[in-house]
C-alpha cells in the first residue's frame, strides 16, 4: 500500500516532468538538480557530448522533446569553465515582451510606410534587446573578473575592461545614437527607392500626380508621400521592397561588424576563448522576425566570429531558418522520435526508445521517491515494468513533458488514492491529455489574431485529420465485416488495428501543423510492394483511443509489413484534399491570377513567378465552409496567442493559480503573464484577480468560460 509520503513524492516526480519551464529543476534550498535529474536520450549521454562540441548547434524537435532541458545541462557544464561564457537568452520571452513594449520613434514617421514601420520597430526593439542581452552577460563576468585582478594590474586595466563594456552597452541602448546611424542609412534607400520608382513611373505611367517620393538628403528629411490614387500593385511593391530592406538596414543601424569586433577584444581581456550564446524557444517568433534576426545577428555573429562565438539554437522541426550560414558548417540535432532513431534497424530503435523512458522515469522517482519504480505499478504475471514503458512509449512517442502530464494523470486517478498503475489507467491518461491539452489547438486557432488567410489553413489541418480518420475507421469496418480479406488482417479480425497510415515523403510539408501539435508522428520510413519509398505516420495514441481504434500492429514477423499494406496507402485521398482545398494565386493585386493546384510543378519550376505578369504566386488556402465559420465570430473577441493559452489554462484548472504557476504551465515569464492578465481583467473582464494575499490568484471569470467555451 502506498503511503502519503510514497504519494506526494510521486507527485513531485510527474510534477517535475510536466512542467514547461527549465528553472522548475530546483531542490528545496534553490540548487540546481540538473545534473543530478538530467537524462539523455540516448545512451552514455550522446546527445549532451554532441552539444557540446563548440560548433554552433541546432537542436530540433517538438515541444516538450527535452530542448530546454538539454540547454540548461549545457549552460550548467559551460559555468564551470573559466574560459568560456555562456548567455541564454528566452527568445520567446523577450520577443513577447517587445511586441508589447517597443517603443515608438518619432524620427521614422513618414519616411518608413505605415504598413512596416510597426514590424520594423518591433525587429529593431527585439534585436536590441538580444545584444543588450549578450553584453550584460560580458559585463557580469567583467565585473567577476575585474574584481580578481584588481590587486594584481591596478585600477587602470581593469576599468578599461569595464569602460569598454559600458560604452558598447551604450551603443546598442541608446536610441540617440541609433538615430545619427539609422536616419541616414533609411534616406538612401529612400533615395535609391525613389529612383527606381521614377524609371518605372516615365516607362509605365503607373503613378498619378497624387503620389510621389520625396527626398531631401541634405536635410536629413527623406520622406515618403503616398496620394489615394497610387495603385494596388505599386503600393504592393513599395511594401515588398521596405521589408526586403528591413535586415539590411538593420545591419548597418546596429553596426554588427563593430559590435562583433568590440566583443572580441573584450573576451580577450577577460581570457575567454568562447562565447556561448543559448537561444531557446526561438521558434516561437514570427517567421519574419526569425529571418531578420538570423539576417543582422546570427548569421553575421557565426559567420564573421572566427570561432570564438558559436550558438546552440533550440527550434520547432521546419521552423529553421538558416539565411548565411553555411548548413554544412553546424550541427543539427533532431529530438524527435523517428529523426533521432532512423540511423538505427527497426528493432534497436524500439529498444533505445524504451531504454530512453524508462531510464527517465526511474532517475526521477529514484531521486523525488524512497520507493523504487516497480512499487507504483501493477506488476503481474501479465505486466512487467517494461510492458508499461512500452505502452508509455506509445502513448507519448518518448516526449518528456507528455510523459509528465500521463503519470500526473495516473497519480491523479489511482497514485492519490493508494491504488498502483495499470495499463487502463495510462490509457484513460492518454485520452485525457489529448482531450485536455492537444485538441485545444483548433479552439485556440479560430479565435486568434492570426489572419484570416493563416487561419483557414490551419483550420484546414482539422479537415485532414478528419479525413485520416474517416478513412482508418472505413479500412476497420471493412476488416470486421470480411470486405478485406487478406491474411495480414485475419489474427485481430474483431479489433483490428488501424491507426497507422502512409503517404510519399514529398506530402510531408503539408501535415506540418498536425505532427508539431502530436496529432499525429512520424513512425517509421518503409519501402512499399512497388519499391517506392513511403513515409509511415501514426495517430495519437489518445485520439486513436477516443475513436475507438487500436494503436499498433499485430506482433510477429509475417506481419513487418502491415503498414503499408494498400488500404494504409493514403496517397490519393491526400491528392484529392489538396486538389478542392489549394490553389495558387498571384500576389499582384492588379493581375490576380489563379493557378489550379496541380499546376504546383510547373510554377516551382518556374520559380514560383506568374506566367502572366512575373510577379510571385503563392500557394493559398480555400474553404468556404471554414470561411463562412470564421466570418461568424466577433472580432472584437480575438485574442492573442498568450492570451488565449491564459484562458484555456485557467479554464482547465479546477483552482486559482498564481502567476508563476502559469508560467510554469505556458513557458513565459511570471512578469508577462501578470502584465496580459492585468489588460485581460481590466479592459475585458475575461479573467478574475484575487488581491486578498499578497500574491495576485488567478481564475477564469465567468463571461470568458461563456465566450470563449460555451459554458453557461
Amino acid at each position: 500500500m502506498l503511503t502519503e509520503t510514497n504519494r506526494d513524492e510521486f507527485y513531485k516526480a510527474a510534477d517535475s516532468l510536466k512542467r514547461f519551464k527549465r528553472a522548475e529543476i530546483r531542490d528545496e534550498q534553490d540548487r540546481s538538480l540538473i545534473e543530478t535529474l538530467y537524462t539523455d536520450l540516448l545512451p552514455e549521454n550522446q546527445v549532451y557530448k554532441m552539444m557540446l562540441s563548440d560548433n554552433t548547434t541546432f537542436l530540433v524537435g517538438r515541444k516538450g522533446t527535452g530542448k530546454s532541458t538539454i540547454i540548461l545541462r549545457l549552460e550548467s557544464e559551460y559555468r564551470k569553465r573559466n574560459d568560456y561564457l555562456p548567455c541564454y537568452i528566452d527568445t520567446k520571452t523577450v520577443f513577447e515582451s517587445t511586441k508589447s513594449d517597443y517603443q515608438n520613434l518619432d524620427y521614422l514617421k513618414g519616411k518608413i510606410p505605415e504598413e512596416v514601420i510597426g514590424k520594423y520597430l518591433v525587429e529593431r526593439a527585439f534585436i536590441q534587446s538580444i545584444l543588450k542581452s549578450i553584453v550584460k552577460e560580458l559585463e557580469i563576468k567583467a565585473d567577476s573578473y575585474v574584481s580578481k585582478i584588481a590587486n594584481k594590474f591596478g585600477l587602470s586595466k581593469t576599468n578599461n575592461v569595464k569602460e569598454r563594456v559600458r560604452n558598447l552597452l551604450g551603443k546598442i541602448e541608446n536610441n540617440e545614437h541609433l538615430k545619427s546611424i539609422e536616419l541616414p542609412v533609411i534616406n538612401d534607400f529612400v533615395s535609391t527607392f525613389s529612383m527606381g520608382g521614377e524609371q518605372e513611373t516615365s516607362t509605365s505611367n503607373r503613378l498619378n500626380s497624387d503620389s510621389r517620393l520625396m527626398v531631401d538628403n541634405k536635410g536629413g528629411n527623406a520622406e515618403i508621400k503616398v496620394g489615394g490614387g497610387i495603385n494596388h500593385s505599386e503600393r504592393a511593391k513599395q511594401i515588398e521592397s521596405w521589408e526586403k530592406q528591413i535586415s539590411g538596414t538593420l545591419l548597418k543601424v546596429f553596426q554588427i561588424k563593430d559590435v562583433l569586433d568590440e566583443v572580441r577584444d573584450v573576451l580577450g581581456n577577460l581570457k575567454i576563448k568562447k562565447l556561448v550564446i543559448f537561444l531557446d524557444d526561438f521558434s516561437e517568433v514570427d517567421e519574419s522576425t526569425i529571418k531578420n534576426f538570423v539576417n543582422v545577428v546570427l548569421a553575421p555573429l557565426n559567420n564573421w566570429g572566427d570561432e570564438f562565438i558559436c550558438f546552440k539554437v533550440a527550434a520547432y522541426p521546419n521552423r529553421i531558418y538558416f539565411g548565411d550560414i553555411d548548413k554544412g558548417k553546424v550541427d543539427i540535432i533532431d529530438l524527435d522520435f523517428y529523426n533521432l532513431y532512423s540511423n538505427y534497424d527497426k528493432n534497436t530503435m524500439e529498444s533505445l526508445s524504451l531504454d530512453f523512458t524508462k531510464r527517465l522515469i526511474t532517475n526521477r522517482i529514484k531521486y523525488f521517491s524512497t520507493k523504487s519504480i516497480e512499487e507504483f505499478f501493477e506488476i503481474n504475471n501479465s505486466n512487467s515494468l517494461d510492458d508499461y514503458m512500452d505502452l508509455l512509449f506509445k502513448c507519448t512517442m518518448n516526449v518528456p513533458r507528455i510523459i509528465g502530464y500521463i503519470l500526473y494523470y495516473c497519480h491523479q486517478t489511482h497514485v492519490s488514492t493508494g491504488r498502483k498503475i495499470n495499463k487502463s489507467s495510462i490509457e484513460s491518461a492518454a485520452q485525457k491529455y489529448y482531450e485536455k491539452v492537444i485538441s485545444s489547438f483548433f479552439d485556440m486557432t479560430t479565435n486568434s489574431l492570426l489572419s484570416f488567410d493563416e487561419k483557414v489553413s490551419e483550420l484546414q489541418q482539422k479537415d485532414l485529420l478528419n479525413i485520416f480518420i474517416g478513412q482508418l475507421k472505413n479500412i476497420r469496418k471493412q476488416i470486421v465485416i470480411g470486405e478485406l480479406k487478406g491474411a495480414v488482417y485475419q489474427s485481430d479480425k474483431k479489433n483490428p488495428y488501424t491507426s497507422h497510415f502512409n503517404f510519399s515523403p514529398n506530402l510531408e510539408k503539408f501535415v506540418r501543423t498536425l505532427e508539431l501539435n502530436f496529432f499525429i508522428s512520424k513512425y517509421t520510413e518503409m519501402s512499399d510492394r512497388d519499391g517506392k519509398k513511403v513515409s509511415v505516420y501514426c495517430l495519437n495514441y489518445g485520439l486513436a483511443l477516443l475513436e475507438n481504434m487500436r494503436w499498433g500492429k499485430p506482433s510477429g514477423s509475417e506481419f513487418r509489413k502491415y503498414f503499408i499494406a494498400r488500404p494504409f496507402s493514403f496517397d490519393s485521398i491526400f491528392e484529392e484534399f489538396l486538389r478542392e482545398s489549394k490553389h495558387i494565386q498571384c500576389i499582384n493585386p492588379v493581375c490576380g491570377k489563379s493557378y489550379p493546384y496541380d499546376q504546383l510543378p510547373f510554377l516551382e519550376f518556374n520559380k514560383m513567378r506568374c506566367n502572366e505578369c512575373h510577379s510571385e504566386v503563392k500557394v493559398k488556402s480555400v474553404s468556404d465552409d471554414i470561411k463562412t465559420e470564421l466570418e461568424k465570430i466577433d472580432k472584437a473577441k480575438l485574442l492573442p496567442a498568450i492570451d488565449l493559452g491564459v484562458l484555456h489554462e485557467l479554464n482547465s484548472s479546477n483552482e486559482k493559480k498564481y502567476a508563476r504557476d502559469l508560467s510554469e504551465e505556458l513557458d513565459i515569464s511570471s512578469h508577462l503573464i501578470a502584465k496580459r492578465a492585468k489588460k485581460l481583467d481590466e479592459d475585458k473582464g475575461l479573467i478574475d484577480r484575487d488581491r486578498s494575499e499578497n500574491l495576485i490568484k488567478y481564475s477564469i471569470s465567468k463571461k470568458a468560460m461563456r465566450e470563449y467555451f460555451n459554458t453557461n
